[in-house]
C-alpha cells in the first residue's frame, strides 16, 4: 500500500465485503415509536397547562414544548447519520481517529437553556399559583427532568468536540469516551467485538472498555473488526495512517 500522507480532514468511507451493524435501522425505528408516544404525551400535559389561567403556568406550558422540541432535534440528529458499513475516519500523520457525530453537540447543548428554562418557569409557579392547581408531575418530577436536562447540556458546553473518539496508532490505541477511557499498546489489546448494544474492547491483562454503538459516527462492527485485524496482525500496524484508508475502501481487514 502507498505510505502517501493525507490532511487532516474527515473521510466517509463505504467499506466493502463487509455484513457490517445492522441494529441501526431497528434501534432507529424503536426509538422513533418510543419518542412519539411520549412526545404526545408531554403534548397533552403541555396543553393542560395552557388551559390554566396563571402565565407562569402557561410559561410552563411553553418550557415542556421547548424540552420536547429539543429531545426531537436530538433524535432526528441521531438517526441522520448512517453507520451501516460506514466509517468517518480523520488521519494525522500516523494516527487514525474515528470521532462521534458532529450533529448531536448543539441539540445537547441546547439542553442547557431548555432546563433552566423549565426550572426558571417552575419556580415561578410554585410561588405564584396555589398548591391545589400543581400535579405531583408539576411539583416533583419537573425539576429533576430540568436539572438533568441542565446539566447534561452544561457538560457538552465544556466537553471538546473530541470528547468520543477511537484512535488508532502504529504502537496502540486510545479510546476516550467519558467514564469509561483506555490507552494501551497493541500487545495488550486481544480483540474487539459488539456484544448487545456496546463495543467490547478486551484487554490481556487489564478490564474490558467499551464504547455504545451510537457514540462514534461510524459502523461499530467494523471498528472491532478493524482493531481485532491490528491486534493480531502486528506485521501489519506499521500501515496504520493514510494507509489505514486503503484498507478500509478495499475491506481487506
Amino acid at each position: 500500500m502507498s505510505g502517501q500522507q493525507e490532511k487532516a480532514s474527515l473521510e466517509t468511507i463505504w467499506v466493502p465485503g463487509h455484513t457490517g451493524w445492522q441494529g441501526q435501522q431497528r434501534a432507529n425505528s424503536a426509538l422513533t415509536v418510543f419518542g412519539v408516544v411520549f412526545g404526545i404525551v408531554v403534548l397533552l400535559f403541555s396543553m393542560i397547562l395552557f388551559t390554566d389561567p396563571a402565565p407562569a403556568m402557561k410559561a410552563l406550558g411553553v418550557g415542556v414544548i421547548a424540552a420536547v422540541a429539543v429531545g426531537t432535534w436530538l433524535l432526528v440528529a441521531h438517526a441522520r447519520v448512517t453507520r451501516v458499513r460506514v466509517v468517518r475516519p480523520v488521519v494525522d500523520g500516523q494516527t487514525v481517529v474515528f470521532g462521534g457525530a458532529a450533529g448531536i453537540i448543539w441539540p445537547l447543548r441546547a439542553f442547557a437553556l431548555v432546563g433552566a428554562l423549565l426550572l426558571a418557569t417552575w419556580t415561578w409557579s410554585i410561588f405564584s399559583v396555589p398548591a391545589d392547581r400543581l400535579s405531583l408531575f408539576t411539583l416533583l418530577l419537573l425539576p429533576v427532568i430540568a436539572l438533568i436536562m441542565m446539566i447534561a447540556g452544561i457538560r457538552s458546553w465544556f466537553r471538546a468536540p473530541g470528547a468520543h473518539r477511537l484512535a488508532l496508532r502504529p504502537e496502540g490505541l486510545e479510546l476516550r469516551i467519558p467514564r469509561n477511557n483506555a490507552a494501551v499498546a497493541w500487545d495488550e489489546v486481544v480483540g474487539a467485538a459488539l456484544e448487545g448494544n456496546r463495543v467490547v474492547l478486551r484487554m490481556a491483562t487489564a478490564q474490558p472498555s467499551s464504547w455504545a454503538a451510537a457514540d462514534l459516527a461510524s459502523d461499530p462492527v467494523l471498528l472491532a473488526e478493524l482493531v481485532t485485524f491490528y491486534a493480531s496482525r502486528p506485521d501489519a500496524r506499521a500501515e496504520i495512517g493514510a494507509n489505514t484508508l486503503v484498507r478500509l475502501r478495499s475491506g481487506e481487514f
